[in-house]
């Protein structure tokens, strides 16, 4: 059959990263829907702010970023604004006879090459239950993210992104659990420094990655866990595997038919980098000065509460509409050498913001951040950061 597709160009006023720009349709159908769909989507967003200590980090305020009394660096104000969240989406769903229906998904945004550059954030393709590509890590509980302009959030948040093979099993429609092989990360070169007998090396074992979910019709609850082993050369060149894992329970709950809480909390050894803040910093694991690794003990969590003013839902709003969302959290890293001291790091994150939802595809927001943390010495410092932002979805 000729295939003759339909261009639908549409503007929606939905607040959803799912809103249709470009619509293309095929005219044939399979399982009572076009075989072959194809959408593009965007949305803009400017961020800006104030940062009282001028942290390097522009996107968010990460704590271990927050210098402490110890530390030399100066401790200059900056203002910064970007528009590097700005994002472009492509999906498509195909159907099938022997698979059903096909979908994929492409999302980017502009932090590649330091910033301005295109930096891949989700690629992949789901089937049967099925999902194989760059997605967030099963570890990860998006429906626990706490409305915040600041794009990490608090520094205990579980949002990594991963390549990974991924297998749902649905007992019914309230009720999931997922499986998942996930690309592994060495992330222990911290302080390495201070022992030469032990050499990084590649992961050869994915990461394991489990978790169930409970719906329900005004929350859910969702308890993950990862199993990890971490490899490296010690002190007689050998290889060796540290076995390392931890659990995060989250979950939400609507209140008064429009407010939304969130939490989470999060406990394991050698999970440091799928923690938002740490990811990449080299905080899984230290030497213990005679060749071998010991893991780093990390917990913490947040909490968050949206509160809409008025008496408008979420999904009704009209124009005008106020939202403020208010979050603490905290997090530690145990030091399992217990020198200098038994701690590597303590923090404190708390946020609170006024969100102006104008109309649908447009929010303008004023957020304050502030941020307390200290170090393997016990040296403390804190920060400020007021920030605003502007996004419009297309």
């Amino acid at each position: 059959m000729k295939k003759i597709f339909l261009f639908i160009i549409s503007s929606t006023l939905l607040l959803s990263a799912n809103a249709q720009l470009l619509k293309l349709e095929s005219a044939d159908s399979l399982n009572g829907k076009p075989k072959k769909e194809f959408y593009t989507t965007a949305w803009v967003k400017m961020l800006g702010f104030y940062d009282q200590n001028g942290i390097p980090n522009v996107s968010s305020m990460s704590l271990p970023s927050i210098p402490t009394e110890r530390d030399s660096a100066n401790k200059d104000g900056q203002f910064h604004a970007d528009l590097y969240q700005t994002r472009i989406v492509f999906a498509s769903r195909f159907q099938t006879k022997k698979l059903g229906e096909i979908k994929s998904y492409i999302e980017t945004d502009f932090y590649g090459n330091g910033g301005g550059g295109l930096r891949l954030r989700h690629a992949w393709v789901r089937f049967n239950n099925w999902r194989i590509g760059q997605a967030w890590s099963g570890f990860t509980d998006e429906e626990s993210w706490a409305n915040v302009i600041d794009f990490d959030g608090p520094a205990t948040g579980v949002w990594v992104r991963t390549a990974q093979i991924t297998r749902w099993f649905r007992p019914n429609a309230n009720n999931d659990i997922l499986v998942a092989l996930e690309t592994p990360l060495n992330d222990y070169s911290r302080y390495l420094q201070f022992d030469s007998l032990i050499q990084p090396t590649q992961q050869s074992v994915p990461d394991f990655v489990t978790h169930y979910e409970k719906r329900w019709k005004t929350g859910h609850l969702q308890i993950g866990a990862v199993a990890r082993a971490i490899e490296y050369r010690n002190a007689k060149n050998k290889i060796t595997y540290k076995p390392a894992g931890g659990v995060n329970i989250s979950g939400s709950q609507e209140f008064f038919g429009k407010d939304l809480l969130v939490f989470q909390a999060t406990y394991g050894q050698g999970i440091s980098r799928y923690l938002v803040s740490f990811g990449g910093g080299g905080w899984d694991a230290v030497p213990d000065l005679k060749g071998n690794l010991e893991l780093v003990p990390i917990y913490g969590g947040y909490v968050g509460y949206q509160f809409f003013y008025g008496k408008k839902k979420w999904d009704t709003r009209e124009n005008n509409h106020f939202s403020s969302t208010f979050v603490y959290g905290y997090v530690q890293l145990d030091n399992p050498l217990e020198i200098p001291n038994n701690t590597l790091l303590t923090g404190h994150y708390a946020s609170a913001n006024l969100y102006w939802h104008v109309v649908g595809p447009l929010n303008l927001a004023l957020e304050g951040i502030y941020g307390f943390r200290t170090d393997e010495f016990l040296s403390n410092g804190d920060n400020i950061r007021v920030q605003f932002s502007m996004e419009y979805n297309f």
